[in-house]
């Protein structure tokens, strides 16, 4: 018989960041929403979410876990892609970045995650060559917004041909603010399967601004991420919504 796994990816909202108060933590993927929706459908968790990621790492890491990992005669999968902000990318870089340093209980080491630097509005770098490259790459994405908005579109179509290609049920969200109403976004939004994607274009039902604006506060946490009760709801909501997509 084959064994039922939910492959979970996204950043690090998708890996319960900060539920117990550290980055990463058993504790807090065992209790993050993907996590908890594994739960819910009967399946062995596989959270291979890593913190400070963006899209590109997300989807790139999702086809390295395919490569290395997958077995369609002994696995019986399901995949929640959790996408994050749509102003972040990954810049390739001669040098080593160890990233699972701080994923240390990720249930999937990246390799390919080494040779590139995440680069995120709130981080200005830790060294000179990385302030360098990162200051340029954050001058790029603010005068580009739209065109790192059809990255993230393409990116999406790329993990929904890929999977249905792969005959494997998925389910896909967003965890923080995704696409603007810039023209150019829409014929890329009309492609993408929003029976399989939750709230794909209200950016004010992803999962982190949902329950910040429902006065949803961690007191343990030093960055934006959300405690247990979030966690929960959001579970049930992927839930449901996968109910209705796959039993109904």
């Amino acid at each position: 018989m084959k064994e039922k796994i939910l492959l979970i990816a996204g950043c690090s909202h998708a890996a319960g960041s900060e539920i117990d108060g550290t980055e990463d933590s058993s504790y807090n993927r065992q209790y993050s929403f993907g996590n908890l929706l594994a739960n819910k459908l009967g399946r062995r968790a596989i959270n291979i979410s890593s913190s400070a990621s963006n899209n590109q790492c997300i989807a790139r890491t999702i086809l390295e876990w395919f490569s290395e990992c997958y077995n369609s005669e002994i696995m019986d999968l399901v995949v929640l892609v959790s996408w994050t902000e749509s102003s972040r990318i990954d810049v390739p870089m001669n040098r080593t970045t160890w990233y699972e340093k701080w994923n240390r209980f990720s249930d999937y080491v990246s390799t390919t995650a080494r040779d590139y630097i995440r680069v995120n509005l709130g981080y200005k770098g830790s060294d000179n060559e990385e302030i360098d490259v990162i200051a340029g790459c954050h001058q790029f994405i603010a005068n580009n917004p739209t065109y790192i908005e059809i990255i993230s579109a393409n990116l999406i179509l790329q993990m929904q041909y890929f999977l249905k290609l792969k005959q494997i049920n998925f389910i896909m969200c967003n965890t923080m603010h995704m696409f603007s109403e810039a023209r150019q976004i829409k014929f890329y939004i009309d492609q993408i399967d929003q029976t399989s994607y939750l709230n794909l274009k209200n950016n004010k039902l992803s999962f982190y601004w949902k329950y910040k604006n429902e006065g949803h506060v961690n007191n343990k946490a030093n960055y934006w991420h959300h405690g247990e009760e979030p966690h929960r709801l959001y579970s049930e909501e992927l839930y449901n919504f996968y109910i209705n997509k796959y039993t109904l």
